[in-house]
């Protein structure tokens, strides 16, 4: 581990590549380009570079098999501990899918924009997103995990609200903007704390496992938000659908404390000066 909070700002760069992706989605709707146009040159780019970039997946050290007694290290005390993170993740990606598969047709549809305009609200939440996460780092260490879980919960939530009740297409991308705020701590946060505390239950290799098992639940979450609000949307109302996230965004408060140190590495009470994320012994994210 690296003895402080890096996760956010790891995920920063995501963001980054999905404001990137954004406004060339903009620049497509505004110039009436041909999907190829767009995704040609992205493919000629990044192919090359994640080709490149795969060399240092791996460090040398993690290459060597892994003794069996660590292997049985891995089930140690079980994963019960697990479930908590893994219901906010699930929650989180309901959140985010949401959002990217429905802001553009909820602000054209509901709130009356244009094509062009509404095309924005997914690049706006992804700025929001990647400011959060580059300043994120810095909340942790100073305030700790668990506040700022709680605190990017509560913006989520609201978000959510001011998008159910947007009068107008501006106010509705008010919404996106908290959204990005809110949910940019709780993915980077979740991976991070599944580390640190299989790695504190199980020893260094426990976290690949905890890790790799939580990002399962990133795809139920993406696969269960989009398909939900658009049946609530089709069968009730679109901002009617938009509470449901809300709802649900707020159940990160009730398991929020999963997110703290143990207090046995950093001191009774302690838990915001080092709050570790995963590093070496983790798969990386």
């Amino acid at each position: 581990a690296y003895g402080r909070s890096i996760m956010l700002s790891f995920h920063a760069v995501y963001s980054a590549g999905g404001i990137v992706g954004a406004s060339l989605a903009w620049a497509g709707a505004h110039w009436d380009l041909a999907l190829w146009v767009s995704y040609l040159p992205v493919v000629l780019v990044l192919l090359p570079a994640a080709l490149v970039g795969s060399r240092w997946y791996v460090d040398g050290d993690e290459r060597r098999a892994v003794p069996e007694t660590t292997k049985g290290e891995r089930t140690a005390g079980g994963l019960k501990w697990l479930l908590p993170l893994c219901l906010v993740m699930t929650v989180a990606y309901i959140g985010d899918s949401t959002v990217s598969n429905w802001s553009a047709k909820y602000l054209q549809d509901v709130l009356g924009s244009s094509e062009q305009l509404a095309t924005v609200p997914y690049n706006v939440y992804m700025v929001t997103t990647l400011l959060g996460r580059a300043i994120g780092d810095v909340g942790v260490r100073r305030f700790g995990a668990v506040t700022v879980v709680r605190v990017g919960a509560l913006v989520a939530a609201v978000g959510f609200a001011v998008v159910a009740g947007a009068p107008g297409a501006w106010a509705g991308m008010l919404g996106f903007t908290l959204l990005g705020l809110g949910l940019c701590v709780l993915v980077p946060q979740t991976f991070a704390a599944a580390g640190r505390r299989a790695a504190e239950r199980g020893g260094p290799g426990a976290s690949d496992a905890a890790v790799a098992r939580l990002n399962v639940f990133n795809y139920v979450g993406f696969l269960i938000g989009s398909p939900l609000v658009g049946a609530l949307g089709d069968a009730w109302s679109y901002r009617g659908a938009m509470l449901v996230p809300m709802v649900l965004v707020l159940v990160t408060l009730v398991y929020a404390r999963s997110f703290a140190a143990e207090p046995d590495r950093y001191g009774v009470g302690h838990e915001r000066a080092r709050t570790a994320d995963v590093g070496r012994g983790g798969n990386g994210l």
